[in-house]
């Protein structure tokens, strides 16, 4: 992968040349970031990302039209940060999990289709998505959607071609997930081991459920459903934040902040904009119904 950094008017791009061939021909793939004044553009949320595209139609690389790998292309860089990741077996979005390639080992991790999800995971699919024939040939160039929470997820091309929806829908053939690193390990807030300083939280492993946890930590069997209320006990996202107690983890700050809702705002958002892990706001506002914020509403912040 070749790497071309210009300048232009103050502002640095940095694009990825990765040129790919496939039985359909050369799938270009110059795609950059942005950086003004040596500041890399700020990464959109999950919910931002759907606020931002739900109900519209985009081409990413403004050469098949609406595509479901537009849209992850854009999710790819504008939620994740990364560069482009191509298709280059098929051109379908099969390829985004069965063909390796550095870029992606380096954003994501590949996990089996059996995977419990979490927000912003993406799902690749195989046959029978994506049907296409070519010289009498039928091919299967599968599908991409991203989770977006609550059995929820945002794609493209799918129950209305060329429109991007929000859909609970089940889809067969799926071959894998896609965990962003972003959200996860080294790279992300929620790896933050529980220490002195916030024993009151829990961080999320595979096999971790509310009647197991309060049975270990010697909780009311009940307590933890009602002290995170926006987790479903049936679905705990691994490297997630449980609350074990209302109990504030430090002494209350005396230069504590303060924010007052706007219209779209949602915990995990804001968590993501203020670089915060994920659980803090449920910890410092242990009244408030995450599911139930008002415009107006005056939360803590730190």
């Amino acid at each position: 992968m070749e790497k071309i950094i210009k300048t232009v008017e103050k502002k640095v791009f940095v694009f990825y040349n990765t040129p790919k061939m496939s039985k359909y021909g050369t799938i270009s793939a110059d795609i950059f970031y942005v950086y003004g004044q040596g500041e890399k553009m700020k990464l959109l949320s999950v919910q931002q990302f759907v606020d931002k595209y739900n109900g519209s139609s985009v081409d990413f690389d403004k050469k098949y039209g609406s595509q479901c790998v537009d849209l992850f292309n854009f999710y790819n860089s504008e939620v994740i940060g990364a560069p482009f990741i191509g298709t280059p077996a098929t051109g379908g979005a099969r390829d985004l999990y069965e063909v390796d390639s550095p870029t992606r080992a380096e954003f994501y991790k590949k996990l089996s289709a059996d995977s419990q999800l979490q927000v912003g995971d993406v799902l690749v699919y195989g046959e029978p998505n994506g049907r296409y024939v070519e010289n009498g040939k039928v091919i299967f160039l599968g599908h991409v959607r991203i989770y977006i929470d609550d059995g929820k997820f945002i794609e493209q091309n799918g129950k209305i071609a060329g429109k991007t929806i929000v859909d609970s829908d089940r889809v067969g053939g799926l071959l894998g997930v896609l965990r962003p690193l972003r959200f996860i390990g080294q790279n992300s807030p929620q790896d933050a081991s529980p220490t002195p300083q916030n024993k009151n939280k829990h961080t999320i492993v595979s096999g971790d459920t509310f009647w197991g946890l309060e049975e270990r930590y010697n909780i009311p069997h009940g307590t933890l459903q009602k002290l995170n209320p926006g987790l479903d006990a049936k679905a705990l996202p691994i490297g997630g934040t449980i609350i074990l107690s209302a109990e504030p983890a430090t002494t209350p700050s005396a230069t504590a902040t303060y924010y007052n809702i706007k219209q779209n705002d949602t915990f995990w958002g804001l968590e993501d904009a203020w670089q915060l892990p994920h659980g803090t706001l449920q910890q410092l506002n242990p009244g408030v119904d995450p599911r139930k914020l008002q415009i107006g509403q005056r939360i803590r912040r730190s």
